[in-house]
């Protein structure tokens, strides 16, 4: 299935806690992204994706312009770029076990860190769906 609005899913998600529930059962492989960068991300790093592209055929790239974990690495060291590798491996494991949850076991995760000279804190996760 590449096309972005195929169907996917292993039955419905439900995520919270303390009160506040999201159910989750995606019909396509758009809204399994869009629940990621929506009601995944804000669980895990208390805010939304900054920005989501697809090309509609099963390639998504998820933007993070301000990723706290990287906030505090220093942009000119080489050092900090490998630090930075290291630590998006995690979020990038996090996408792909939600994404198998969601049914898109087939998707293929990289990342990469977006270095402004500034700051290091923006990132981008590059999502192929098979």
């Amino acid at each position: 299935m590449t096309d972005a609005n195929a169907a996917v899913g292993n039955g419905p998600i439900v995520m919270g806690g303390g009160g506040h529930h999201t159910i989750m059962d995606p019909k396509t492989q758009l809204e399994a992204v869009k629940f990621l960068c929506k009601e995944f991300w804000t669980e895990v790093f208390r805010k939304q994706i900054d920005k989501l592209q697809t090309n509609h055929r099963g390639v998504f790239v998820l933007k993070d312009q301000e990723l706290k974990w990287l906030r505090r690495l220093p942009p000119d060291e080489e050092s900090a770029r490998v630090g930075a590798i290291r630590i998006l491996a995690f979020p990038c494991g996090l996408i792909r076990g939600a994404l198998a949850c969601l049914g898109l076991s087939g998707a293929v995760v990289s990342c990469d860190f977006l270095a402004d000279g500034r700051t290091m804190a923006s990132c981008s996760f590059n999502i192929k769906v098979k």
